[in-house]
């Protein structure tokens, strides 16, 4: 029997910023995903609530937010009634709701947008 070697040299300073390229993009593509996922859920009179987290939200850094006087008193149900006229999906707890309903779709996601960027 013949013993064979074999060597493999990776050059890391490629690698790095490509991984760093690729992993920015996994961010993005899951806040975006996050967030339409979330929004879904979210309770809606002329969608304010939502277009504020289009505006405010850092998709970059992973950072979603509802950025609305009422939207902390909403999201946690609080002394808050809100009618489900416009989104019968309407629920306090949005983000809860998606990430319970989505979550093995968000890590699908992110890890495509990963390999992809590879």
């Amino acid at each position: 029997m013949t013993k064979q070697h074999v060597r493999v040299t990776i050059d890391t300073k490629k690698v790095g910023p490509k991984l760093n390229t690729a992993t920015k993009k996994g961010q993005i593509v899951l806040s975006e995903q996050v967030l339409k996922d979330s929004n879904f859920y979210i309770p809606a009179d002329i969608w304010n609530l939502r277009d504020s987290s289009l505006r405010s939200s850092n998709f970059e850094n992973g950072k979603l937010i509802w950025d609305t006087p009422y939207g902390r008193r909403l999201y946690f149900g609080l002394r808050f009634n809100f009618s489900t006229d416009k989104n019968p999906f309407a629920s306090p707890l949005w983000y809860e709701k998606a990430r319970s309903v989505h979550l093995g779709e968000w890590e699908r996601v992110a890890q495509k947008a990963v390999e992809e960027g590879l």
